[in-house]
């Protein structure tokens, strides 16, 4: 439990005596557009559910996408941002507006990002049981907390997971209603700007575990690698214009992808989004990123630390080559890998 969740649950939300038919009325963001089908998506609107840290990456990139796509296909948009709505009126009641909202605009389709389990177990079984409704958990981190989310996940008419491994259990259990799915780039926001190359590498994300190693032994070579993040030296939170701004100045974006729990490699959403702004992408050799990209010609892939450093100083040397690759991988995310298209295929496998 975190200090977040501590603090809501001693203080049992603000006192307001308004119902909580009023509450969906006046608090609830909703984007109605002609008899267009309705999408109720939940998820948190802070970052990990603190509004001192900015807006969630969920934000930025489902609700975002959701309300762009909705703009130009056949879906309306209410966002159920429950994190907020959890501060402000403590678990019940949030749970309460979440089943009142269902039983009132009655929405065929209800999207939920799972983070923490904020919502009473029960209000997800009833809507998922009673109402007309397809209900959708998309888990994240699923690598390792698969059976601790599955008191949650069970009450889900469908299940979407990034991890091949909880797909394949899943199946292997006999729950059928499990898609697989992957991150992607939200392109309504990312792309490409017309700004100077200013940074031969970057790379964007918290100092944890072997990163700072990692980072040591690319600048050992001779590489200038800037880093950005919470953790590193003069290091702070880095915000989404930060971010888009700083892959298009950078000639190469690194990822590492060590998970910080749970296995030692996953496809992160980084993978898509430093391509999805033009840039070579440098991240680690797997089979799984091998089913998105072709490597070579799309992005790069790298064995260990010393197998990124020497390619990252052939692709600084060749810049020819390395500005081909980087325009094939921004045409592929476009194609296939953006978070719209995510969405959809997931929407068109249950409708």
């Amino acid at each position: 439990m975190n200090s977040f969740t501590r603090i809501v649950n001693r203080l049992g939300g603000a006192l307001d005596n308004r119902s909580v038919e009023v509450l969906i009325h006046e608090e609830l963001e909703k984007h109605f557009a002609g008899n267009k089908r309705t999408v109720l998506y939940v998820g948190a609107r802070y970052d990990y559910g603190n509004r001192d840290w900015g807006l969630s990456f969920e934000h930025y990139n489902f609700y975002h996408t959701l309300l762009n796509m909705g703009l130009m296909s056949d879906y309306s948009l209410i966002y159920f941002d429950y994190d907020r709505l959890l501060h402000r009126y403590g678990k019940s009641t949030m749970s309460n507006m979440l089943r009142q909202a269902v039983y009132y605009y009655r929405p065929d389709i209800i999207f939920y990002f799972h983070y923490l389990d904020w919502v009473e177990h029960v209000v997800w079984k009833e809507i998922s049981d009673m109402l007309h409704a397809n209900t959708i958990i998309w888990l994240a981190d699923d690598h390792w907390r698969y059976e601790q989310t599955r008191p949650v996940w069970e009450n889900f008419n469908y299940v979407v997971t990034t991890h091949r491994g909880g797909y394949e259990k899943r199946v292997e259990e006999g729950f059928d209603s499990v898609l697989m799915s992957q991150w992607g780039c939200n392109h309504f926001l990312y792309g490409k700007m017309d700004v100077p190359k200013i940074y031969d590498m970057s790379f964007v994300g918290r100092f944890y575990g072997e990163r700072g190693e990692f980072i040591d032994t690319i600048r050992k070579s001779g590489i200038e690698v800037s880093t950005f993040g919470q953790g590193w030296d003069k290091g702070t939170r880095v915000y989404q214009s930060d971010l888009i701004r700083i892959y298009n100045e950078s000639r190469i974006a690194l990822n590492i992808s060590a998970a910080l729990k749970g296995e030692k490699v996953q496809v992160k959403g980084r993978d898509f989004e430093a391509p999805g702004c033009g840039c070579l992408l440098l991240t680690k050799d797997s089979e799984e990123i091998s089913n998105y990209f072709e490597t070579g010609k799309e992005i790069v892939t790298y064995e260990d630390a010393e197998d990124a450093a020497r390619k990252a100083e052939y692709y600084l040397k060749h810049e020819e080559q390395r500005v081909r690759i980087a325009q094939n991988g921004f045409e592929r995310v476009l194609r296939d890998h953006t978070m719209e298209k995510r969405i959809l295929d997931i929407f068109n496998n249950i409708t």
